[in-house]
């Protein structure tokens, strides 16, 4: 009997699961824009694959910063696959070698690809590094609002996968260029940017895991300076704002001496002020305290015990501090500032401390309204408005 020609061998559950770890995909939906096209794609993730993007992206990048454009590199990495991968294996019969990393590389590629096309860039690619990292870089207009859209890609991500993605990120520009510029010195400058990015990211996963952090962070940091800085020197021109109460911001600091003083410079914007602006600061030992971050050529910086020998950056959780204002005084008290026109966050912490404790500790009324009066003048002479 002739067998029938609709009849088809039976797939094995494995072999099912190989193909379907490894997807196909359609090379007009490779995440790019100019940059790097004609690139091969990566076979999981449909990503532009590594060797074609290193092979393009120094000229795409030197072409964007010359033209005086802002450019952001990101490098992202899958938080323990190499657990997910082995815990799967030993629960699931189906499941060997990995496969289990493949399919979740294919979802960071589909979901990386997915919000790709949503960006508003003009220039730029999204790319594999290594079996679980992805580089995005990217000519971008404001620097908050990649930091936000990068972080609902982390975001996505979380949710689309087992486990989570972290990434570290740098903003360049055309001031961060060489000034020497020997033979094949745009590949040498853009392996710099990448190693200080992907180095930035697994300083804040080593401290994580010394601190017993989650994952899923965004790490921000700058490109290494040539020379040693100048105080006097150029204001530096891509920082992110401080964060305030209510944010938590992972950073690479630098430590730098300036003025025969120990500093942490921050990848952030300084405060407005003499008086400096108050942050909670976690350290990588798992220790945290609030310091006052001041601004150093509009940079901001925070004091550091010792400058050590070797060490180009610390990374560093900063939080702000809720400041205190009228609505957390005492009613009359912030009445009265309200009858006078004042504003309370006029006098330094310090002083609101001692005064709010003169004002709670009172014995009497009289003694209180009193020490309200005190209070007003106070802040009036601060002011120089005093009568």
């Amino acid at each position: 009997m002739e067998p029938s020609r609709t009849s088809r061998p039976a797939t094995s559950p494995a072999r099912a699961q190989l193909t379907s770890s490894v997807p196909l995909f359609d090379p007009s939906q490779m995440p790019l824009r100019t940059w790097c096209e004609g690139s091969r794609e990566d076979a999981v993730t449909g990503l532009v694959a590594f060797p074609d993007f290193h092979s393009h992206i120094p000229r795409c990048l030197v072409t964007a910063l010359s033209e005086g454009r802002l450019v952001a590199l990101s490098i992202g990495d899958v938080d323990g696959l190499k657990n997910h991968v082995e815990r799967t294996n030993s629960t699931n019969p189906a499941s060997y070698g990995h496969l289990a990393g493949n399919e979740v590389m294919a979802t960071v590629g589909a979901t990386t690809r997915a919000w790709f096309r949503e960006q508003p860039f003009d220039s730029g690619c999204a790319a594999t590094f290594g079996g679980d990292e992805v580089i995005i870089a990217a000519v971008v207009d404001d620097v908050g609002r990649f930091h936000r859209a990068l972080g609902g890609l982390r975001d996505r991500l979380g949710s689309a996968l087992p486990v989570t993605v972290s990434f570290a990120l740098m903003f360049v520009t055309a001031d961060d260029l060489p000034a020497e510029r020997e033979r094949g010195w745009r590949h040498a400058f853009t392996d710099t940017l990448l190693a200080t990015v992907d180095r930035a990211l697994f300083m804040h996963k080593a401290a994580r895991r010394a601190g017993g952090g989650e994952g899923g962070i965004i790490a921000v940091t700058r490109p290494l300076q040539p020379t040693a800085s100048d105080p006097a020197g150029p204001e530096p021109l891509v920082l992110l704002p401080l964060p305030t109460a209510s944010d938590i911001v992972h950073v690479v600091a630098r430590p730098e001496r300036i003025g025969g003083r120990d500093f942490l410079l921050l990848p952030c914007r300084g405060p407005v002020g003499q008086r400096g602006t108050r942050l909670r600061i976690g350290f990588p030992t798992g220790s945290a305290k609030t310091v006052v971050a001041y601004a150093l050529r509009r940079q901001a910086a925070v004091p550091y015990v010792a400058v050590a020998d070797g060490v180009t950056g610390v990374p560093l959780t900063v939080q702000g501090v809720r400041d205190r204002t009228p609505r957390s005084v005492p009613e009359d008290l912030a009445a009265a500032l309200e009858r006078a026109g004042l504003d309370w966050t006029a006098l330094p912490a310090h002083e609101q401390a001692q005064i709010l404790h003169l004002v709670t500790e009172a014995g009497t009324p009289e003694i209180r309204t009193g020490r309200i009066t005190a209070a007003v003048d106070a802040v009036a002479a601060q002011k120089g408005t005093a009568r």
